[in-house]
C-alpha cells in the first residue's frame, strides 16, 4: 500500500465506494461519525494525491479516480487482447480494471437496459438473452435500431427503423423476419439502442468439411 495511503484515508476511500453516487463530504462525515471539518483535510489530500476527482463544489459528489479504485481493486479484470483472427497467446496477469460497468458500457444517466428475447436481430450480434443498452428519446433517424412501442397490447418491438411517407417501417437483423408496417401515428419511439452486453449464446455453426 502507499505510504501516503494512511488507515485513515484507506478507510475514507471505501466508504466513499460503498456510498457510490451519494458520497459527499457531509454523507461520509455522517458515516463515519465525525464532523465535516474533521475529514475535509483528508478529503483534500486525497484529491491532491490523485485519490479522488477535483470537484470545484466543495459539498459535490465525491468521486474516486482510476488509481484509487486499482488500489481498492475495483472491477471487473482486462486480461490483455485476444486475437479473433491469428491466435496468440492469452495474457495471465491483468493489464488493468475496468472503473465501473456503467462506464465500460458508456452508459449516461437516464440509460437503461432491456434484455432481449428473440432472434430477429442477430444479423448485428445481438442474441437471445442479450442485453441493449437503451437511450430514453422519441426521436431517431432512420436506419437507427430503436426500441417501438407497436399496436396491439402496448407490446413493444426492437428493430431498424425508417420513415417511409406516412408509415413506419421496422425492419429485422434477421433475413427469416419480415419487415413491419404501420402509419405513423400508431407507434412511439421510446428509445434508441446505443450498446449491447453480449451473454446470449450463439447458435453452433455447421461443421465445414
Amino acid at each position: 500500500m502507499p505510504p501516503e495511503l494512511t488507515p485513515t484515508r484507506l478507510q475514507l476511500l471505501s466508504v466513499i465506494l460503498r456510498l457510490g453516487s451519494r458520497a459527499t463530504l457531509t454523507q461520509v462525515a455522517r458515516d463515519r461519525g465525525v464532523s465535516k471539518p474533521a475529514i475535509s483535510k483528508q478529503i483534500a489530500a486525497l484529491q491532491t494525491l490523485g485519490y479522488l476527482e477535483a470537484n470545484p463544489d466543495r459539498y459535490g459528489p465525491l468521486t474516486l479516480t482510476d488509481l484509487a479504485r486499482r488500489t481498492l481493486d475495483v472491477g471487473i479484470p482486462i486480461y490483455g487482447q485476444i486475437a479473433a483472427g491469428r491466435p496468440t497467446l492469452a495474457d495471465q496477469a491483468p493489464d488493468d480494471r475496468t472503473p465501473d460497468l456503467e462506464t465500460l458500457l458508456g452508459m449516461r444517466d437516464g440509460d437503461f437496459l432491456l434484455r432481449v428475447t428473440g432472434d430477429s436481430m442477430t444479423g448485428i450480434g445481438v442474441l437471445d438473452g442479450d442485453y441493449v443498452i437503451i437511450r430514453p428519446t422519441e426521436q431517431v433517424n432512420d436506419g437507427e435500431v430503436a426500441v417501438v412501442l407497436i399496436p396491439g397490447d402496448n407490446a413493444a418491438t426492437l428493430k431498424r427503423l425508417y420513415h417511409f411517407g406516412q408509415d413506419i417501417i421496422l425492419r429485422s437483423e434477421n433475413p427469416a423476419m419480415v419487415q413491419m408496417s404501420f402509419p405513423a401515428d400508431q407507434v412511439r419511439v421510446q428509445g434508441r439502442m446505443v450498446g449491447r452486453v453480449g451473454v446470449g449464446v450463439p447458435r453452433v455453426s455447421a461443421r465445414r468439411e
